[in-house]
């Protein structure tokens, strides 16, 4: 009886030591799950902003220019103009009345506490921050690399996106070229191989999006 019952104590262990290793391969870790917390109310965060960026658009026929570092979170257009001091920047949270976190300088931060970024086309003189019409087209492109062999848009009219965990902290290519202040932008899937990590979120504005909000606003015909 003795050893019968010391063999059924093995087994149970066992089954104890199985189970236990079936059930940690199948919970996710807690960081693992604020991540994907993080990136998932971020990501709703971007999309609430580029509805509010064609709100704005339908209410005063015009985009907003981004925000600089001493515009304490509004547009920053010339006065004489209405043309952008610089087409990227970050969101005019404040001149879009957003709701959210914001650091010292009343930028709108990302769930990471890092300003979220808004870039503007500058494409016809800079026309989209004084009056939108049918005729102007876009020129933002997005990417699936930084070499942007693979062509997601050409047209966009902006871009607002987050730069994740890692901010401004970084050496990867496809990461620097969001940053980089020209008209290419990249998304793709999130990495953390080495050099070339990438866990940005970008959300583009379609010119036929902003034009069909327009047109339902009886901005343009």
């Amino acid at each position: 009886m003795g050893n019968q019952r010391g063999f059924n104590l093995v087994e149970l262990a066992i089954v104890i030591v199985i189970v236990g290793l079936l059930i940690g391969g199948l919970v996710t870790p807690l960081s693992t799950q604020q991540d994907i917390a993080k990136r998932a109310h971020t990501g709703n965060q971007l999309q609430e902003i580029h509805d509010a960026l064609l709100g704005y658009a339908a209410r005063t026929g015009r985009l907003p220019c981004p925000a600089t570092a001493t515009s304490a979170g509004e547009s920053s257009p010339s006065l004489a103009t209405n043309a952008c001091t610089s087409y990227n920047g970050f969101v005019p949270a404040r001149t879009l009345d957003l709701d959210g976190s914001f650091d010292n300088n009343s930028l709108l931060l990302d769930d990471w506490l890092n300003p979220v970024r808004y870039s503007l086309t500058s494409a016809s003189g800079g026309a989209f921050s004084n009056t939108l019409t049918l005729a102007l087209v876009p020129d933002l492109q997005i990417c699936a690399e930084s070499a942007c062999t693979t062509v997601l848009a050409n047209t966009a009219v902006a871009v607002v996106y987050s730069t994740g965990e890692d901010g401004t902290t970084t050496t990867s290519a496809d990461q620097l070229e969001n940053m980089d202040d020209d008209n290419v932008f990249v998304t793709r899937t999130i990495s953390e191989a080495t050099g070339a990590e990438f866990d940005d979120q970008v959300v583009w504005m379609s010119p036929n999006t902003l034009v069909f909000q327009l047109v339902r606003a009886g901005r343009v015909n």
